[in-house]
C-alpha cells in the first residue's frame, strides 16, 4: 500500500499547483483525478474556450506558461498540453498521480486520543 501525507482531489490547475506547494514543504502527495488524464475538465470544455486572463498570468508555480506571447489568451488545447506537461514533470520530479479506481487509504495526521471527563 502506498502512503501519502496529502490526498489533493483533482489534476487541474489547483489540483496541480497545491502538489507543488506540498513538495515544497516536503510532503508527499498523491493527486486523485476521475479522468484519465491531468488537466481537470478542460479536455471537455468546447474547442473555442480560452483562459480568461493573459498567459502571463496562467502559468503554475515552477513552470512558465511559454509558447510565444505573453498577451495572449491560450486556448483550450493550449492550456491542456500546458497541464499534462505540467503533471509530466511533476512525476518526473518524483509525484505520483492515481486515476479514479485506485483504492487510498490515509494515515491520520493527528493521532484519536478520546476525551477523558
Amino acid at each position: 500500500m502506498e502512503h501519502a501525507d496529502v490526498v489533493v482531489v483533482g489534476a487541474g490547475q489547483a489540483g496541480l499547483a497545491t502538489a507543488y506547494a506540498l513538495v515544497g514543504h516536503g510532503l508527499k502527495s498523491v493527486v486523485l483525478e476521475a479522468s484519465d488524464q491531468p488537466a481537470g475538465s478542460w479536455p471537455r470544455y468546447c474547442d473555442s474556450l480560452t483562459l480568461f486572463s493573459p498567459a502571463r498570468f496562467g502559468s503554475l508555480p515552477g513552470m512558465p506558461f511559454g509558447g510565444g506571447d505573453p498577451d495572449r489568451y491560450p486556448h483550450r488545447d493550449e492550456v491542456v498540453a500546458y497541464l499534462t506537461t505540467y503533471a509530466a514533470r511533476r512525476r518526473e520530479g518524483g509525484g505520483r498521480r492515481h486515476r479514479g479506481g485506485h483504492r487510498v487509504s490515509p494515515r491520520p495526521a493527528v493521532p484519536h486520543r478520546p476525551r477523558h471527563r
